[in-house]
């Protein structure tokens, strides 16, 4: 797959039959061709079939932008871990709609985030908020990075530190009211 679906969902170009073939069987043109795709693709929107995908060999992402007064606040011991890598802020810096997918594999991403940091409770969030607001830093919350709302895109001309806010070690259930089906998580 080259983006996001299902694992057995696709499409290919058959070159054996010059037509692009629908994968996998969990719809009613699984395993079927369709004769005027390609030809229609190419003509209307350029899109070569006789060609492989580029396959990338590294991705460039750009210097962060570091505050470092923010940086030197936040300090370690509240935050369990806190990233600067290349692949980390990459991974947060997209979501999953057809232009962040397209701009992943084929060009780059116009701004990506500058730190992923990992808070471990509500305090933790609240204390990064307040220095947010402090030091004039982007918070960026970021769930798992399957969005397809671009709400994970970031302004090309924000100058401002960018920080993703990984709430995937917020994971747990405080309590559950089944009377009128709220939950705290």
């Amino acid at each position: 797959m080259q983006g996001w679906g299902y694992k057995d969902s696709g499409f290919v170009y058959d070159t054996e039959a010059s037509k692009v073939k629908i994968l996998g069987n969990r719809y009613m043109f699984g395993g079927k061709h369709l004769p005027n795709f390609a030809p229609f693709a190419n003509k209307n929107m350029g899109i070569p079939f006789d060609q492989l995908d580029p396959k990338h060999e590294d991705i460039e992402v750009d210097a962060p932008v570091l505050n470092h007064a923010f940086l030197e606040e936040l300090g370690l011991s509240n935050f369990s871990r806190r990233s600067l890598m290349k692949w980390e802020r990459l991974f947060h810096s997209h979501g999953a709609c057809v232009q962040e997918i397209w701009q992943i594999r084929y060009t780059k991403i116009d701004r990506y985030v500058d730190i992923v940091i990992y808070p471990n409770s509500t305090a933790d969030c609240e204390h990064l908020v307040s220095l947010a607001v402090k030091h004039n830093v982007v918070l960026v919350p970021f769930g798992g990075g399957t969005n397809v709302t671009k709400s994970l895109m970031q302004d090309v001309n924000e100058k401002r530190m960018i920080v993703s806010v990984s709430m995937n070690r917020m994971n747990a259930v405080k309590w559950v009211n089944k009377d009128d089906n709220m939950a705290c998580v």
